[in-house]
């Protein structure tokens, strides 16, 4: 029996966003104010340069997040200038607020099909943060009136590792007092959602919206092209 359901964030309740060009920004003119003039390009380039470290970190180091501050410290380096604490702090603090003044938009049907569900299930998210911490993304979650049907909501710049890692889905579990076979993770990344949900026990239902293949080791119990159609998932088990 299903008890409860956790979801992916991004992609499967709200679309992705890239705030690069606006953090990009940001960094310019910081350092432009500290003596450094940086081609506007070259400071862009440092700036995706922090995606491949990010995903080289998590290949190598067990999953670990990479705080923003980290990914600062590292484009810094790259372009060989080096600013003060505060400012850096200023930094940091800007680009994980990026996202409030144009915050991205929630996945169709997603509105509708947690207000069928949260009355029935305990609710969770599980979700990477990249640069945008839980915190900032509690708001947005709140601003689009959803936050209110979950009960746990999981990041990874809180728990300090990135998904599969086995601690994003256990918190959540824990937190619902729920046991894996009695919990339904909603997610569109086999790598990530379906592998670390199912290495667990979860069952698991993968979101595919571009209809890819499903190749790997790890299996969803379920797919499904829209979000909305968890409902009919959950209630085909019951």
């Amino acid at each position: 029996m299903i008890r409860a359901v956790t979801f992916d964030l991004w992609n499967t309740l709200i679309e992705n966003k890239h705030y690069t060009e606006v953090r990009v920004r940001i960094l310019a003119e910081a350092l432009k104010k500290n003596g450094f003039s940086k081609d506007f390009q070259a400071i862009k380039e440092a700036y995706l340069s922090t995606h491949t470290y990010a995903y080289r970190v998590w290949q190598h180091e067990n999953h670990r997040f990479v705080p923003t501050k980290e990914r600062l410290e590292y484009i810094l380096k790259n372009l060989s200038a080096q600013l003060p604490e505060d400012l850096k702090a200023k930094i940091v603090k800007e680009f994980e607020e990026t996202a409030l003044s144009d915050p991205p938009r929630l996945t169709e049907g997603v509105k509708e099909t947690l207000e069928c569900l949260s009355p029935r299930y305990k609710m969770g998210i599980i979700s990477d943060s990249g640069v945008t911490p839980g915190r900032i993304l509690r708001t947005i979650l709140s601003e689009h009136h959803i936050l209110k049907h979950f009960d746990v909501t999981v990041f990874s710049d809180e728990t300090g590792y990135n998904k599969p890692h086995r601690i994003m889905f256990e918190t959540a579990l824990t937190k619902l007092h729920v046991k894996p076979h009695e919990t339904m993770h909603v997610g569109d990344l086999l790598q990530t959602d379906v592998a670390g949900a199912k290495t667990i026990g979860m069952k698991v239902t993968w979101l595919n919206k571009e209809g890819r293949i499903c190749a790997g080791c790890y299996k969803p119990d379920y797919e499904i092209e829209a979000v909305t159609q968890i409902i009919d998932v959950l209630n085909g088990i019951h």
